[in-house]
This record gives structure tokens, C-alpha cells and sequence, in this order.
């Protein structure tokens, strides 16, 4: 190739690329891109019967639903599937914390008067009561 044919081939190069870059920003400007859809309307309440946390594997990680009793709770769970923590309302418990093991380890509770008790356990089963 002549040194005059290289010349004008990069100057043409250069143009083309130059008038494309223009004429692709001109275009792309006048549409705005968007990952998805913006929601129309956010809602102020959510209702439903039961609420799952899924994690990345499709294990259920919490859940807060109702008791065959009809009370409310939350319950979660580690990578497991242990129990570990379970808040609800019930005759018996309030608030109970699970080991790995799915012992239960910690009870806040209130009776029926009101007078509030906390009932801690090792893992050796000895279990220790506080009532104010």
C-alpha cells in the first residue's frame, strides 16, 4: 500500500468513527434506559396470612404466620433449619432462644396475672427461674 492510501485510510478511520459516535449518542439521548418499570403506586399496608424470608437457596430463614391456636408469631431459623428464636404470643412462652442444637435455652414468659418470669437452661439441662 502506498503511504498516501495508508494516510487517507486512517483519516476515513477516523471520520467514520467519529460521525458514528455522534450519531449513536444523538440517538440514545433521546431514550432514557431503565432496568425495569418504576412502580406506579407504593402501598402504605400489606396484608397477608403469613410472611416468609427465603434465603438465596429457597430455605424459609423466618416466618411470621399464626399458631393452630390462632396467635400470632415469628419464628426464625438458621442455615440449619434450626428453630432458633421464636417470639409469639401463647399460654406457655413469649419469647423462646434455641441452641444449634434446637434445645430450647432461654424463656421470657408472662402468666396470666401479668408477673413476668425468665427461665434460662445449659447444656447440661441445669435450668435456672427468675421470678420478680
Amino acid at each position: 500500500m502506498i503511504k498516501s492510501q495508508i494516510g487517507a485510510l486512517i483519516t476515513v478511520s477516523v471520520l467514520s468513527g467519529l460521525l458514528g459516535g455522534i450519531a449513536a449518542a444523538s440517538l440514545v439521548r433521546e431514550l432514557p434506559a431503565t432496568a425495569q418499570e418504576p412502580a406506579v403506586e407504593v402501598q402504605d399496608v400489606v396484608s397477608a396470612k403469613e410472611f416468609r424470608l427465603v434465603d438465596q437457596k429457597g430455605q424459609i430463614r423466618a416466618l411470621l404466620s399464626f399458631s393452630a391456636e390462632g396467635q400470632p408469631f415469628l419464628q426464625m431459623r438458621d442455615g440449619s433449619d434450626t428453630y432458633r428464636v421464636w417470639v409469639g404470643i401463647s399460654a406457655e412462652t413469649g419469647v423462646a432462644v434455641r441452641d444449634v442444637d434446637g434445645k430450647t435455652r432461654l424463656v421470657l414468659s408472662v402468666d396470666q396475672e401479668g408477673s413476668p418470669s425468665l427461665v434460662v437452661r445449659d447444656r447440661k439441662h441445669r435450668t435456672k427461674s427468675f421470678h420478680p
